[in-house]
């Protein structure tokens, strides 16, 4: 009897299972239950990553197959069309004035930020600006069309200065000139990724001295 009394006594395991305290029992709990938390949320971050990669990803991919904002001459007239080209003085210059009508649109799901620039119009020949009217930096949104009609004031020199411009067509009074736009800024999608870009359009105006009218307006 006694033997069998020392040997468990004497059992190890037994004596350890004895010494453990019920404060010990909770922290072990305590750890376990803390490191499977931190655990969850490391899987729950790591998805919540990818997820929004993923959605990073396809907003990238739509975004280089948007269409691009479009900017377009509707129309140009002039203002002092009562004017005639022959009561004007043969050595003094003398001033146009039209009237363009300039149309911005812009596509789906894309809305375009652009900065402040000019519409110019310029000898189709030598490229002399002769009129310059400014554009104010403005935002378009998403399938919003906008309409501008911009006043733009030409100068001319003399007769004898603007006659060396003069088309050689069957009306000698008719001066071709060429309009110009050009603007740069941001385009947004769903006001979360960003891209520059430039649009530009160019026309083509025969104004006739002789009755001081636009003519064959092409772009």
């Amino acid at each position: 009897m006694s033997e069998m009394t020392g040997r468990s006594s004497s059992n190890p395991g037994s004596r350890y299972a004895r010494n453990i305290s019920t404060e010990e029992l909770i922290a072990g709990f305590s750890s376990r239950k803390r490191e499977r938390k931190i655990s969850k949320c490391f899987v729950y971050s790591l998805v919540i990553f990818v997820m929004m990669m993923f959605i990073c990803l396809i907003l990238a991919l739509l975004m280089s197959h948007m269409e691009d904002p479009k900017i377009e001459f509707k129309s140009a007239r002039l203002m002092n069309s009562t004017n005639n080209y022959h009561n004007v003085s043969s050595t003094s210059p003398f001033n146009v004035t039209i009237v363009a009508r300039v149309i911005l649109t812009s596509p789906k799901f894309v809305s375009f930020d652009y900065q402040k620039s000019t519409v110019s119009v310029r000898y189709e020949n030598s490229g002399e600006c002769v009129g310059v009217s400014k554009i104010k930096a403005a935002t378009v949104e998403a399938m919003e069309t906008r309409d501008m009609d911009l006043k733009v004031h030409m100068s001319f020199g003399t007769k004898e200065l603007v006659k060396p411009d003069l088309t050689d067509s069957t009306n000698s009074h008719m001066l071709k000139l060429r309009s110009y736009a050009k603007l740069s800024g941001t385009l947004h999608t769903f006001k979360l990724l960003k891209k520059r870009k430039t649009i530009q359009v160019s026309c083509t105006i025969n104004l006739d001295f002789t009755s001081f009218s636009n003519q064959n307006f092409r772009c």
